[in-house]
C-alpha cells in the first residue's frame, strides 16, 4: 500500500469513528427517553422505552436502554417482557458491557458480554472481536451520529450470541412518516444484520426510520422476524431519564 492510500484510508477511518457530535453529546449528556408504541401483526398491544444518559459509574460511557413490554390484554396471546442494557464509550459507541434479559412466550434468556482490549467474554468464553464493536442496540444509537444522506453505506462489526458479524447499514431514501409524536421528514436505514434485531435472536430484517434533522431520533423501528413484523413507533421524546421502563397498558 502506497503512502497516499495509507493518508486516504486513514482519513476515512478517522471520519467514521470521530467524536460524537457536539449538539448529539449535549442531547445524550442530559439524558433522553423516547417512548414507542409496540406493534405486532399490526396490533398495537403494548410500550417500548429506549434511554441514554452517561453512565453514572464513570461520565466517560454511555448507558443506553430497551425495554419493551406488551400489554396484560395482548400478553394472554404473546407475551413479551425484554430489557436490554448496554455501556459503550461515550467517543465512538465502542460496546464496553451488554446485557440483555428476553422474556418472549415460552423462551427465556439472560446474558451478560464484556468487551476490554479485543476480547468479549461471554458465559466464561472468550471471543476476539476488533475495535470498535458495536452490539445490535449500540449501533441504533451510532448510526443517529453519522451523515445519512441516502446512498452512502456503512460498515461495522457487530458481536452478538458468540458470532461476529459484518453489518452494512444502506441509507436508502427520505420519506415523510405520521407518528403519534407527529409528522416527521425521515430517512430511511436498512442494516443487513444477521445478528438479529432488537428483541429477538433470531435472523431478521431491520428498518429504522430517522428524523431527517441533526438530532436523528429513531421515529419508527422495525424488525420482520419468523412471528411476523414487530414495529416501535415514537410516541414521545423527553430530555431526561426518569425511569427504563415504560408502562404498558
Amino acid at each position: 500500500m502506497d503512502r497516499l492510500t495509507r493518508v486516504a484510508v486513514a482519513v476515512v477511518a478517522l471520519s467514521l469513528f470521530a467524536s460524537v457530535s457536539p449538539s448529539l453529546d449535549a442531547t445524550f449528556g442530559r439524558g433522553e427517553t423516547l417512548d414507542y408504541d409496540l406493534e405486532w401483526l399490526s396490533m398495537t398491544g403494548g410500550r417500548a422505552r429506549m434511554t441514554i444518559q452517561p453512565q453514572a459509574a464513570d461520565a466517560s460511557n454511555y448507558r443506553i436502554t430497551s425495554v419493551a413490554r406488551t400489554s396484560s390484554a395482548f400478553s394472554r396471546i404473546y407475551k413479551v417482557r425484554d430489557e436490554i442494557e448496554t455501556v459503550v464509550a461515550r467517543s465512538n459507541f465502542t460496546t464496553i458491557r451488554y446485557h440483555k434479559s428476553l422474556n418472549e412466550g415460552s423462551s427465556r434468556k439472560d446474558e451478560t458480554t464484556t468487551y476490554a482490549n479485543g476480547i468479549a467474554t461471554r458465559k466464561g468464553k472468550t471471543y476476539a472481536v476488533p475495535t470498535p464493536v458495536f452490539d445490535p442496540l449500540s449501533l441504533v444509537y451510532y448510526l443517529r451520529t453519522l451523515d445519512l444522506a441516502p446512498g452512502r453505506t456503512f460498515n461495522f462489526t457487530v458481536f452478538a450470541d458468540k458470532k461476529t458479524y459484518d453489518v452494512a447499514a444502506h441509507v436508502t431514501k427520505r420519506q415523510t412518516i405520521d407518528t403519534p409524536a407527529g409528522k416527521f421528514a425521515a430517512i430511511v436505514v436498512e442494516p443487513d444484520m444477521d445478528a438479529g434485531g432488537l428483541y429477538r435472536d433470531d435472523q431478521s430484517k431491520l428498518t429504522i426510520w430517522y428524523s431527517d434533522d441533526e438530532r436523528r431520533i429513531p421515529l419508527r423501528i422495525r424488525s420482520d422476524v419468523k412471528i411476523g413484523a414487530i414495529t416501535m413507533t415514537l410516541r414521545r421524546v423527553t430530555d431526561s431519564v426518569t425511569s427504563i421502563t415504560p408502562d404498558s397498558k
